[in-house]
């Protein structure tokens, strides 16, 4: 059995410095202008956290801060960062996630993952899949859960909606977020600060790097969303 797949993103906007990397791809954002890198860091245990270097470009210490949150194949923890990358001080959340099943691409049209990072008590992230044929977001399935203190709380329903510009790409975004036993949604917003794209391997991605407000409180995070790009026909 292949270790889990490792990815790491990290938000900074004291040094005004974001990144993204996971094996074979690295996106910073050094003052909002994203530079793109075609390797990925190695990711390594170092005591009770971990360590991620790619030479020349990133060192960074990664400690947890909050429970590890269960989002079916894909589990995530929000972790402060320490270190360096594209030669800037990093000292901010992010958040670590492990794929221990590689997505079914042959049965998804797409995948959007949301963080927001409020502080190292409260945050959440949410991972949506839809289904191969889907008409919208109303055939995802979404899996959301919020950090809140020493707890790690289940969404029972997570409805995100997006506003896209021309070309496909997030630009802001409305949560509404039901938890078990609660009598009203909780909600959050969000808008874009920072983006950019890539093709990778028969999928376009849509990395973005997202101011948030969640239940009143500020925070900033990501909204990815990767989509599978079809095949040319033949001639």
């Amino acid at each position: 059995m292949s270790a889990p797949a490792l990815a790491l993103s990290f938000f900074d906007a004291a040094h005004d410095i974001h990144g993204t990397s996971r094996s074979g791809a690295t996106l910073l954002f050094v003052g909002r202008k994203p530079l793109a890198l075609r390797d990925g860091p190695s990711i390594e245990q170092s005591g009770e956290g971990w360590r991620a270097d790619l030479p020349g470009q990133l060192s960074l210490e990664l400690e947890p801060v909050a429970p590890e949150a269960d989002l079916g194949d894909v589990r995530a923890r929000v972790v402060r960062v320490r270190g360096e990358a594209a030669g800037r001080p990093v000292d901010a959340l992010g958040t670590l996630s492990e794929t221990e099943v590689p997505p079914r691409w042959e049965e998804l049209d797409a995948i959007r993952s949301i963080s927001a990072l409020v502080d190292e008590r409260h945050a959440l992230v949410a991972l949506a899949l839809r289904p191969r044929g889907a008409v919208g977001h109303a055939d995802e399935v979404v899996t959301a859960r919020l950090v809140e203190d020493d707890a790690v709380l289940t969404v029972e329903n997570a409805r995100i909606s997006t506003v896209y510009d021309g070309g496909g790409r997030q630009r802001s975004a409305g949560l509404e977020l039901w938890v078990p036993g609660e009598d009203y949604p909780r909600r959050g917003s969000g808008q874009v600060i920072a983006g950019s794209s890539l093709d990778l391997e028969g999928l376009q991605v849509h990395v973005a790097v997202f101011r948030w407000r969640l239940d009143g409180r500020e925070g900033i995070g990501a909204y990815e969303l990767m989509s599978r790009t079809e095949p040319p026909s033949a001639a």
